[in-house]
Order: structure tokens, then C-alpha cells, then sequence
């Protein structure tokens, strides 16, 4: 391993293949995670980028080596993985993916016996046994075998767990017709047969398993054009949806090829759940403030998080949330499982569409929808740490949040600025009722730095 590490975080290792990511770092973190998981089965999936057949050699290695047993699962979306970990009783579960990061990009991610991604002292634990070194030479790994000791069907699990937590009849009578775009990604194992199993038509768009992303990887409306050209070519559509590559994201786009904010698939789920049940709702603090109004109108309240799907789902644990997920669109639905499931946000969307008789446009414009800026800035030579203390002192006079970084809120938005965890950046999201206050406020915090 080089000098350059990759990216380490409560998201979990991301990095671009053989610069700060290799074969052998993915054999040292299989080897310790399931070193401190007591051996057992431990099961690997993975999304459809090239590398990733390369690096599950090494994670089989890893595993092997820690006296582990390791189980194929193949390519899987990061929710399928998490929910077939605590379905079969696993020891564990690896995830071979960089999520949206785009195709240079690999990663790997750490899941819990109970099916949940590892939270942030979890991971740090497996990072402070890295960095000290507590593990066998490359020269080691390579004597063990780097097969699977078997493979598993981890697809049909998922869907009957998913059909079982919406209403089938309701989906399946409504003869819906959808158009779809995973970008070739992992979400094409499993999307056809869950809309299968709902009697639910679909014509898609970059939906085959080669890994080819043909455009931006994260799920927003301005690298979705092939799926806008399919929805504006016919009228039968009831609306779009497009997943990242591993599938914990989902977006939404009109039935006729009208953009939709990524922020919406969250507030649509979330409509339709708390209809059936009331419990306070979790999300994280970039999350749009639509949340607020649709909770509101259920009478229930909302518990804003650290960013990191592992923060919001500690928050949804220690509230007894029905509900939560992020703004990225991340649904988090514990019916199925602890974890963001772009599958999962797609079955509850369609059942509010079956059982309204409604069109994507129309549930959509149920709710108000915010203007957002987001901005990615480059580190600067300075600290992080002492970058997020200045601007906390900066804006101190105002009413704001530091539980991640620094939140400004005001009663017409907000804006928020921290530390990425999955890029060498500084992410600066603004949310208000118009896209001038909007930018304003983004403008407020990039000229002060």
C-alpha cells in the first residue's frame, strides 16, 4: 500500500483503483472485520463496476484468512447486501462499491451481523487496528483461496421482504407503467422482478449489468436526460425512476419528463407511512424542510442528525422512528430493513400512486418545493477542523447548529457546510423559499472563507 490512503469514514473506505485503493487493502479490511466479528460466514456483494470482480478475490482472501467463511452473493445493491446479513443470520457482510462517486471510483463498505452498516465507532475501530498495522503481509494473503465457499440468492429475500411491507393487490390493480434507469448499475438485478412481483410495466433506459455509467452516477435530474427523452415519448407513463449504482439512492422524474428534486423521493415515502402509522420522523440536517411541512400535516415531529446514513439510522433507533432516510434520496424503511433502499422508496411511491390513482407530477405537487444550491469546495491549505471553528465564530451570533460542521438557520432557509465523507471537499448545501435567498446564503458562506 502507497503513502496515499483513500478516503475513510462513517460511509466507509472510497478511493480510485490502484492509486489509494488495492487488492491487498481490501484483504487487510476484510481480514480485520471479520477477525473482530469472531470469524463466521461473512457475505460479499458488490456493484457492477469492473473492479469489482478483482477486489472480492481479495475481500474472499481477507475473510479466509481471519478463519472466516465467505459467501457470494454477487452483484447486489447495498440494501439487498444488508438485508440478506441479518435475514440469513450472517457473521457480517462486505460491500464492494463506491455508490455515486463515478467509475475511477471503488469502495467498500462494513455490515453489521444485525444488517446495519457499521456506525462511526465501528468503523473507526477497524481504521485504528489499520493504522497501526495489526495485520498479515501481502505475501500472506496470497496463500489462501480466493473463491467464495459458496454462493446465495440474496434477490428473492429481498423482494418477498419488500412485497410483504406494501399492498400488492392495490399496486398490482392499478396497472401502472414506469420508466427506469439504473445506469447500468446493481439495481438491475433486482428492479425488473420486484416490479414484476407488483404487476407493475416498465420500459428503462442504460439497464443491463456492464457497469458502463453513461452519465453521472448521482441521481439528479440534470444527468437523466435519456430517461426525460423516454417519459416525454409516449403518454402511458406514469412517472421515472433512477437509482445510483448500488441502489441505496432513488430519484423521481414526472411522467412526462418534468424534472423532480432528488429531495422528494424521502418526502414521498414519507407521505405515504405516516399515513399507516404516526411516529416521529429522522433525517439528516441537510435534508429539505419539506419534511417539516409533510410531518407536520401528520402531526408528528422531526429529528434532524449528523450527516451519515448510520447517524440517521442511530436517531430513527433511539426516537422508534417508522420512517427516516436523507434528502440524497435515501429511504430508510425498518419494515425491511435499517438501511437506505432506493428498492424500498420505489415500492412505497408506487403503492401512494396505486392508491391514489395519482401520476408523479400530481403527488408531487401535494408539497412545496424548496429551491436548493449545492456546492462543493476544495480543501484549502488550512484545517478543516479550524475552517468549520472560524466559521462558527463567524456566524455565532445566529441561531445555528454544530453537531456537523455549521447549520445557519433562518426562517425563510437555511445553509450548512462540512466536511464531505466521501470526497476530499467541503459540501455547502442552502435551502430556501426562493433560489436568490438560496444562493445568497451559499454566497454568505463562500465569501467569508
Amino acid at each position: 500500500m502507497g503513502n496515499t490512503l483513500p478516503i475513510m469514514s462513517v460511509s466507509g473506505i472510497r478511493g480510485t483503483m490502484n492509486e489509494t485503493i488495492s487488492s491487498y487493502l481490501f484483504s487487510v479490511i476484510a481480514y480485520l472485520q471479520t477477525r473482530n466479528a469472531g470469524g463466521g460466514e461473512i457475505l460479499v456483494g458488490r456493484d457492477t463496476r469492473p473492479s469489482g470482480e478483482i477486489l472480492a478475490k481479495a475481500v474472499f482472501r481477507g475473510i479466509r484468512c481471519a478463519g472466516g467463511t465467505p459467501i457470494d452473493i454477487g452483484i447486489a445493491p447495498t440494501p439487498t447486501t444488508c438485508f440478506a446479513v441479518g435475514h440469513f443470520k450472517a457473521a457480517g457482510g462486505i460491500i464492494i462499491t463506491a455508490s455515486h462517486n463515478p467509475l475511477p471510483y471503488n469502495g467498500y463498505k462494513m455490515v453489521h451481523r444485525s444488517g446495519q452498516l457499521f456506525n462511526g465507532d465501528k468503523c473507526e475501530e477497524i481504521y485504528r487496528q489499520f493504522h497501526a498495522k495489526d495485520f498479515p503481509t501481502e505475501d500472506e494473503f496470497t496463500g489462501w483461496d480466493d473463491v467464495p465457499e459458496r454462493t446465495m440468492d440474496a434477490v428473492t429475500p429481498h423482494i418477498e421482504a419488500i412485497a410483504s411491507a406494501v399492498d400488492v393487490s392495490v399496486i398490482c390493480n392499478a396497472h401502472l407503467t414506469v420508466a427506469v434507469d439504473s445506469i447500468n448499475g446493481a439495481a438491475g438485478v433486482i428492479f425488473p422482478k420486484l416490479l414484476e412481483t407488483l404487476s407493475v410495466s416498465w420500459q428503462g433506459v442504460h439497464n443491463t449489468l456492464s457497469g458502463d455509467f453513461v452519465h453521472n452516477p448521482e441521481p439528479r435530474p440534470e444527468h437523466l436526460h435519456d430517461l426525460a427523452a423516454l417519459l416525454k415519448s409516449r403518454d402511458s407513463f406514469w412517472g421515472g425512476f433512477a437509482f445510483d449504482p448500488d441502489a441505496d439512492r432513488l430519484a423521481t422524474m414526472g411522467e412526462h419528463g418534468e424534472p423532480v428534486s432528488e429531495e422528494m423521493t424521502l418526502a414521498l415515502a414519507l407521505d405515504n407511512v405516516l399515513r399507516k402509522k404516526k411516529s416521529p420522523v429522522v433525517t439528516n440536517l441537510s435534508t429539505s424542510m419539506v419534511i417539516d411541512e409533510i410531518a407536520a400535516s401528520h402531526g408528528v415531529s422531526v429529528v434532524r442528525t449528523k450527516i451519515g446514513e448510520a447517524n440517521v439510522v442511530a436517531g430513527m433507533k433511539a426516537h422508534k422512528a417508522a420512517i427516516g432516510g436523507e434528502g440524497n434520496g435515501g429511504v430508510i424503511y425498518p419494515a425491511v430493513s435499517t438501511v437506505r433502499d432506493g428498492l424500498v422508496g420505489m415500492a412505497l411511491i408506487l403503492e401512494r400512486m396505486a392508491a391514489t390513482g395519482k401520476r408523479l407530477t400530481e403527488l408531487t405537487a401535494s408539497w412545496p418545493v424548496y429551491p436548493i444550491v449545492k456546492e462543493k469546495i476544495p480543501l484549502s491549505n488550512k484545517p478543516v477542523g479550524t475552517v468549520i471553528h472560524d466559521l462558527q465564530h463567524t456566524f455565532s451570533h445566529e441561531k445555528i447548529d454544530t453537531q456537523d460542521g455549521l447549520k445557519i438557520i433562518r426562517d425563510y432557509g437555511w445553509v450548512h457546510i462540512r466536511p464531505s465523507n466521501t470526497e476530499p471537499i467541503l459540501r455547502c448545501y442552502a435551502e430556501a423559499k426562493t433560489m436568490e435567498q438560496a444562493r445568497a446564503l451559499a454566497d454568505m458562506i463562500i465569501d467569508t472563507m
